[in-house]
Parts: C-alpha cells; structure tokens; sequence
C-alpha cells in the first residue's frame, strides 16, 4: 500500500498549555482526572480506562499510580500536584465506585468525552484524539528537560527513539507556551 505522507510528528499533536487550561475550565471532575492523567502524567487512553482505586497510591511523598502499560507490564507513574488533587477529589466524590477510577471503563467512552469537553471548551479535538494529551506531557518534558532519557522514562517508552518525535513536536513549535 502507499505509505502515509504526514510526518509522523504531526499525527496526533500535543495540545498547548494554553489548550489544556480551557479544558480544565470547562471540565466536569471525571473529565479533569483523566485530561491531567494524560496531559500531565502521559497516560495512554487504554490504561486510563483500566486504572483501579487499589493502583492509586495518595500518601507518602511521591504520590504515584501502578498501571498496566503496553505488553500487559505493571509500571508505576508519578503524579503531578494538579492530578493528585483531580484523582483525591474525583475519588471522595465517588467513594462507592467500586474498583474503578473512571467511570468510562472503555476506550471509546474517554474518547467520546473527550470530544464532548473539546466542543464544550472550543478546543480542537480533529487530527489530535486522546493520544494528543499524552504528546502533550512527552513534549513539555523535552521542552523543560531537553533530556531524551527523561522523556523515555515519563512515558515508559521501551528506547529513546521512540521518544525522538517530542524533539519534533518542541522544535516546530507546536508547544506554543512553555510556562507550565
């Protein structure tokens, strides 16, 4: 078959910081759990959908979450300031859940969120999907660290190759703010 012509860096863009504060504004507290667990903490769409309560770890210095990430491995994730705050208020708020985070248990449900708070926010959800939020945390890491190994390492990702694409999405300027 032909191959895609769009360079892989413009694929599912990051959102801008600019973006993501709308989202927040107009976000319900589901949909600010999992903006932030993908803006902030580059979780992908399906191990938002799968997180458990008993993975989210609140207390202690370094709140951190456990995930089941690609190829079925539990890796743990740390959480920034806003997310702890989104997952401690989201959780209160919905103490007899059962074991889930979200009450969107599929991919399609965060999806179809997403879209709803995107039109809601007037953010452009076309051309950046879910995956975009995750693009979002990978690019701000290189565009605070301009360290490869730390961006691997934020994201999981199995080489630094992988990771090259935020260089990309960092040196077009497709982060239009860099004051997070």
């Amino acid at each position: 078959g032909a191959s895609d012509p769009t360079p892989r860096w413009e694929k599912r863009a990051p959102y801008t910081k600019a973006e993501i504060d709308t989202l927040l504004q107009h976000a319900d507290p589901q949909e600010r759990v999992y903006v932030l667990l993908g803006a902030d903490c580059g979780l992908r769409n399906s191990e938002m959908s799968s997180l458990r309560r008993d993975d989210v770890h609140l207390n202690g210095e370094q709140p951190r979450i456990t995930i089941l990430g690609k190829g079925g491995r539990r890796q743990s994730v740390g959480l920034s300031r806003r997310a702890e705050q989104a997952l401690k208020i989201w959780l209160a708020a919905t103490p007899d859940f059962g074991p889930w985070v979200l009450r969107l248990r599929s991919r399609s449900g965060i999806r179809d969120s997403l879209i709803r708070l995107c039109r809601r926010a007037g953010v452009k959800y076309e051309g950046r999907e879910v995956h975009g939020l995750r693009h979002t945390a990978g690019t701000r890491m290189y565009s605070e660290t301009t360290d490869l190994l730390a961006v691997r390492d934020h994201l999981r990702h199995s080489s630094t190759e992988t990771s090259e694409i935020y260089v990309q999405y960092a040196s077009k300027g497709k982060m239009l703010n860099r004051d997070w």
